[in-house]
């Protein structure tokens, strides 16, 4: 009982009964998608190296010095030049300092926002990214359905051809019809047979591709209706939005450039000892505690225009951007409305290949009942289940498309609506 547990198991897993929706979770799980992660855990500790700046800053330093000549000064008295000795050569100085950045023209808060904005932008390009995998997975689950029911079709093809030729042989046996009769139904079915090979191998091709992606064996496949949702909003597409997160990013960049205008305090403390050994007790000609509190005011009066060069800078950057966004969002557009004329025409050729599957069955029974009545040759009738076999798939591809052009429509909108419809 167990080892049959085992062996279900293992069909299971081989890719007999996974649907769409278990595709899409294997997509989840891609390895460039794993990748784009690790960007975002990037983006978030460039977040917290920005705030660190805001944040007070504790050093400690730890100095030896060993002075050639011992320091002295001399003093000019009316008996002539006296020196006196004013330290030791040895000098060890110890220090733990803090510094606190008070105002920076609003350098650091800027940093923060745009790191913030950086990171929000990684993770709307990771969800764009899947966007673009369930793009073209749906692509290739679609073919995988169009193809199994040409393969489907032609097997069916091949069914009647053989009783056909059975037939065929027995009319033959009794000199009812020529051999060429007999032959023609022979090679109809060797190149039925050849294209079923053909097929599968373009199957194995598809299948190969969407285990690249999904990391799944798809051997079947069963779409399902989609019904679209009456209005679209392409501006939520994951991949314009994170184009607007860059562009605001790239304002940020302006505000940066405007800091080094502004002047810059920074307050400043420390434990600090002297001396001339590791004790730091002092030498015997300086106090040993040297420990102090300050601040510090800087502004740059003037550097050759460099700062005012560096804001014009950012300021094209962002008109640039600008302009880049609006182009991308026409070619989205467009890219949208024509893919929505695309579903129109298949939708119209659906309903032609279904009237034509009706047509090709109709003209298979009749010229399978005029056949054993003698009334049609063998290749009338190698050619109407041919005909019928080629409706078939031709209805099942149509579908087959309908279905991945309805998800490309949802995903050329955005991932958003495409999960919002497909559950």
């Amino acid at each position: 009982m167990r080892r049959v547990v085992l062996v279900l198991v293992s069909l299971v897993w081989s890719g007999f009964a996974i649907d769409f929706a278990t595709l899409l979770k294997g997509v989840d799980k891609n390895r460039l998608l794993k990748s784009k992660s690790y960007e975002i855990k990037a983006k978030e500790a460039l977040l917290g190296e920005a705030k660190a700046k805001n944040l007070p800053s504790v050093d400690a330093m730890l100095s030896a010095v060993r002075l050639k000549e011992q320091p002295t000064i001399y003093m000019h008295l009316p008996t002539g030049t006296t020196p006196f000795p004013m330290g030791k050569r040895s000098r060890f100085e110890g220090e733990i300092g803090i510094s606190y950045p008070i105002f920076t023209g609003y350098a650091v808060t800027n940093l923060i926002e745009k790191r913030k904005i950086k990171r929000l932008a990684a993770i709307l390009w990771k969800k764009n990214l899947k966007r673009e995998l369930y793009l073209k997975s749906s692509e290739l689950y679609g073919s995988i359905y169009s193809l199994k029911a040409y393969e489907k079709a032609l097997k069916e093809a091949k069914k009647a051809l053989d009783m056909s030729y059975k037939k065929a042989k027995g009319f033959y046996e009794q000199g009812l019809i020529p051999v060429s009769d007999l032959y023609n139904i022979e090679a109809k079915k060797f190149e039925t047979e050849a294209k079923i090979e053909e097929i599968r191998a373009k199957e194995e091709e598809v299948r190969a591709y969407l285990r690249y992606i999904s990391g799944l064996d798809v051997k079947e496949a069963d779409i399902f209706p989609v019904t679209l949702p009456k209005s679209l909003d392409i501006e939520q597409r994951e991949d314009i939005l994170a184009l607007k997160r860059e562009l605001l990013a790239d304002r940020k960049d302006v505000d940066l450039a405007k800091s080094a205008f502004y002047p810059s305090l920074v307050a400043k403390g420390a434990l600090k000892r002297f001396g001339d050994s590791l004790e730091l007790d002092g030498d015997g000609y300086k106090n040993a505690d040297e420990s102090y509190v300050g601040a510090v005011v800087k502004y740059n009066l003037f550097n050759g225009f460099g700062d005012r060069c560096k804001v014009e800078a950012a300021r094209f950057k962002v008109l640039a951007k600008r302009s880049y966004i609006k182009d991308y969002l026409h070619k989205a557009n467009t890219n949208l409305l024509s893919n929505q004329k695309i579903l129109n025409a298949l939708k119209a050729k659906k309903e032609a290949a279904a009237k034509g599957v009706e047509a090709a069955r109709s003209y298979y029974k009749l010229t399978l009942g005029r056949y054993i009545h003698q009334l049609a040759s063998a290749d009338e009738l190698s050619r109407s289940i041919a005909s019928l076999a080629e409706a078939q798939a031709r209805l099942r591809d149509v579908e087959a498309k309908i279905f991945s052009q309805k998800c490309k429509i949802l995903l050329i909108s955005s991932l958003k609506t495409f999960k919002r419809v497909i559950r």
